[in-house]
């Protein structure tokens, strides 16, 4: 057999469907040559050749007039931080809100739900599930620490004078709409009790967990957001949560604190405040990995009794 001729430019290296194939001149023959596989009808990909999310999800919409993603794909095009298992999964979750019939084709998951105008959107040309929709149909998928970790992502805010700030996905108001306006929804109480622990200005997924395995052993809830400053009103830090009344910072840090900057960095931190009397407590990925969330918590508790905090009867 032949070795198939090359591919255009404007078709190498990635998926494509015939359309596209025809619009470029390739004969049709050209689809079933060897060097390409039958990722879903009317799809080719060449083998060996890894595809972008984005790229797989805008071709498969396009296949699929009156679709939009929705689910964990959405969830992972929203930048939603998800547990590693579904994170990983290979297919495109696709959902038919026109009241047509529910997609079928190879690599995608397809549903057929009803979607007014304000729980779609569109992402980088990408038709998609608005942010409170997405993480709606989450609550049935994802335990409740990691569904308030996924609300506190679409709803946090940032203003910071460092650093990247960030605007709000969302507002927990719209996250309580979709459970309201949907009560026959899986995971409607999974929801509910998700929306009692978000708040707004977690960054990350250990934050929100760390914060969540200190309120369950019975400790003081901490705050999100909060500036430590000296006399003058010059801002010294900005910890992951903070127990004002006790002068107590916590922080955790992944791996990025371990470079030598960052490590120079985090000490003139908690230097700089505890010269004018807070406690830094930080806790590390090393720590989480050895106890657990709920096992670090007894050092943010130390440090409270020791600034005075006690267990009230």
């Amino acid at each position: 057999m032949r070795n198939p001729g090359p591919l255009p430019d404007a078709l190498r290296g990635r998926s494509f469907t015939l359309s596209e194939q025809r619009a470029a001149g390739v004969a049709e023959s050209r689809a079933w040559n060897k060097d390409l596989r039958v990722a879903s009808r009317g799809v080719r990909v060449p083998w060996g050749t890894g595809q972008e999310l984005t790229h797989t999800a805008r071709l498969l919409t396009g296949l699929s007039p009156g679709t939009v993603c929705c689910g964990l794909t959405a969830a992972i095009l929203w930048g939603c931080p998800l547990p590693f298992d579904l994170e990983g999964q290979p297919l495109v979750h696709l959902l038919r809100w026109d009241g047509g019939n529910r997609p079928v084709r190879k690599g995608i998951v397809g549903r057929r739900v009803l979607l007014g105008a304000s729980d779609r959107q569109v992402l980088d040309g990408i038709p998609i599930t608005s942010p409170a929709r997405t993480w709606l149909d989450l609550a049935a998928l994802l335990p409740l620490d990691d569904l308030v970790a996924a609300a506190d992502h679409f709803i946090c805010s940032q203003s910071r004078s460092f650093g990247r700030n960030r605007v709000a996905l969302c507002s927990l108001e719209d996250l309580r709409g979709q459970v309201e306006a949907n009560p026959g929804v899986r995971g409607r109480r999974n929801a509910w009790r998700a929306l009692d622990l978000a708040r707004v200005g977690a960054d990350s997924v250990p934050e929100t967990k760390l914060r969540l395995a200190i309120v369950r052993r019975g400790l003081p809830e901490p705050e999100l957001r909060f500036v430590v400053q000296d006399s003058t009103g010059w801002e010294l830090a900005w910890p992951d949560l903070a127990f004002r009344r006790y002068k107590v910072a916590v922080n955790y840090d992944g791996s990025h604190h371990l470079t030598a900057d960052q490590k120079e960095s985090d000490i003139r931190r908690d230097e700089s405040i505890a010269a004018i009397g807070w406690t830094s407590v930080t806790i590390t990925a090393r720590h989480v990995k050895a106890r657990g969330f709920d096992g670090v918590t007894h050092r943010v508790r130390d440090a409270l009794a020791r600034a005075g905090w006690r267990i009230e009867a």
